[in-house]
């Protein structure tokens, strides 16, 4: 995984769009486009080429196993600090751990196959309509796990259209994006990633810069996490974020519109 094939994927997804016919599979492949442009834009294209050959290749062990749903929540509720990524076993399935400990979320995420994409899909029409580009505005509480699902779902709806090796290979991509933001623990860096993306809509850039270093310098004059904000650098866009794993203030490129539109490099 490169630069160069993170951007060819987009593309990708762009042609992808012919196969969708309702508004929720458009949102899912500009989510999945926004998902992509996160890794790139943060340099993290090596570390997501690692978990995607170990996708490829890696036998998934679960480090638990229970023989029940309701054992396997019972102990994700008492433990102190469950080990968000980790693998355990429920039965015959799989579960990621999903642990958030600034927004006291606990999760179990399931590694679904095609089939239970399908089985899901069928059931997916029984709930309640829900906005899949979401807005995380005050007061609401967005989980990147749900919108995993969502959005996975509604490529897997898509798969079922196309034939393309290359455009299937992208789409397979793009759903393990957002295992990886998951992962590796930015499931808030990504929320704040969209609220600016939403901010640049409505209101202008907090501070300009005529180059990277001269905001870079202003960066690390700010505290530890920074605040969610946008800058201006030149004619560009970049969204103020913190890199939690490394613990590193960042500076995220926003895309263009015509580039969540037609995945354009």
């Amino acid at each position: 995984m490169n630069p160069v094939l993170i951007q060819s994927t987009l593309v990708l997804l762009h042609g992808v769009e012919r196969f969708a016919s309702t508004s929720e599979q458009h949102d899912a492949l500009e989510n999945s486009r926004i998902a992509l442009h996160f890794i790139l834009e943060r340099n993290e294209a090596i570390e997501f080429e690692e978990y995607l050959e170990g996708f490829n290749t890696a036998r998934l062990t679960p480090a638990l196993s229970f023989v029940t749903k309701e054992e396997a929540e019972a102990w994700l509720r008492v433990h102190p600090a469950p080990p968000h990524g980790a693998i355990i076993g429920v039965g015959d399935s799989l579960y990621h751990v999903a642990y958030s400990r600034e927004l006291e979320h606990r999760k179990l995420l399931r590694l679904a196959s095609k089939e239970e994409w399908a089985r899901m899909a069928g059931a997916e029409e029984e709930e309640e309509e829900e906005p899949s580009t979401p807005n995380p505005g005050r007061g609401a509480r967005f989980s990147l796990f749900d919108l995993c699902n969502k959005t996975c779902l509604h490529l897997h709806e898509m798969e079922q259209r196309m034939s393309s090796p290359e455009e299937l290979e992208a789409i397979r991509i793009a759903k393990i994006a957002f295992h990886f933001v998951m992962d590796i623990g930015e499931h808030h860096g990504f929320e704040e990633f969209l609220g600016t993306l939403h901010s640049t809509r409505v209101s202008r850039p907090v501070r300009s810069f005529a180059t990277r270093e001269e905001a870079y310098s202003w960066l690390e004059t700010q505290p530890s996490p920074p605040p969610p904000a946008v800058v201006a650098i030149g004619s560009e866009l970049y969204s103020v974020g913190f890199n939690r794993r490394k613990g590193l203030r960042v500076l995220i490129r926003i895309p263009t519109r015509r580039e969540l539109d037609i995945g354009s490099p």
